[in-house]
């Protein structure tokens, strides 16, 4: 009967470290998916500003190139985040970037340019 009371606390500490790494990985399951969108849209962001950095003013249908082809993965995890409509892809950043004052918008000719805020 000593014997069997000496592996209770083993197994009580096995099972709560089980808990709590499955504990982990279920909260990480269920951001997956908001952490791999923050991803994409801070990839989309450096995008964005390297580009206006180094091209100069750019229209909108000219920034959708940069952006088409992104995507977004986290490291050991097989999903994965892609950019398949890049004119949605720029509604979504452009107006943070504007927000965050990282871009300015200017109208000339009657098009909207986008150039980089130093």
């Amino acid at each position: 009967m000593q014997l069997i009371l000496h592996y209770i606390p083993y197994v009580l500490l096995f099972a709560a470290a089980t808990a709590l790494i499955y504990g982990w990985g279920l909260w990480r399951t269920m951001r997956q998916k908001q952490d791999l969108s923050n991803m994409l849209s801070s990839k989309g962001i450096t995008k964005v500003r390297k580009t206006l950095r180094k091209n100069g003013p750019m229209t909108r249908a000219e920034l959708e190139p940069v952006v088409k082809n992104l995507t977004a993965k986290q490291p050991f995890q097989s999903r994965r985040l892609a950019v398949t409509n890049p004119g949605e892809f720029l509604n979504s950043i452009l107006p943070y970037m504007l927000k965050q004052k990282m871009i300015t918008e200017e109208r000339k000719n009657g098009k909207i340019l986008y150039r980089y805020r130093k």
